[in-house]
């Protein structure tokens, strides 16, 4: 019941270090962190993901058909991240749980991995499915527009 208890605590922890951005502030952050012309893609292609694949949260979790998912840029836990308890590549040499906090310098060191991979940004199914087309540029103009 103890381990309960403190796994509750945890979670309730873990929870207040999480933030969902707003759009341009994510804009801000991921200028800042060096996205914006990174393997040819503007930052509205990586404004596109984060809003289809987690709603521009940085504390995502998802598991579906077997392969958990983590923070803002929905990074898996078979590819690039460790869990401990699937196995996993970890290309990024990180432990999943490190991408569901607020420091997203980490996930964006990842994300930069994963889009530079021979798949790049295929590699993510929302942007498979929501970003190839002209759309990621109209998804973030408004933020550039207020500079």
């Amino acid at each position: 019941m103890k381990a309960l208890k403190f796994g509750f605590l945890y979670l309730l922890l873990e929870a207040n270090e999480a933030m969902k951005y707003k759009k341009c502030e994510l804009y801000d952050e991921l200028m800042k962190n060096g996205l914006d012309g990174f393997e040819g893609l503007n930052l509205g292609h990586w404004i596109c993901l984060t809003l289809f694949a987690t709603g521009y949260n940085t504390n995502h979790y998802e598991f579906t058909r077997g392969i958990p998912y983590y923070g803002l840029f929905y990074l898996s836990g078979r590819e690039w991240c460790t869990n401990e308890r699937h196995a996993s590549k970890n290309l990024c040499k990180i432990h999943c749980e490190k991408f569901l906090d607020d420091d997203i310098r980490d996930d964006i060191e990842c994300a930069k991995k994963v889009a530079a991979s021979k798949k790049g940004m295929l590699s993510w199914k929302p942007f498979q499915d929501y970003c190839r087309h002209p759309m990621p540029e109209v998804v973030f103009w408004e933020c550039k527009r207020k500079k």
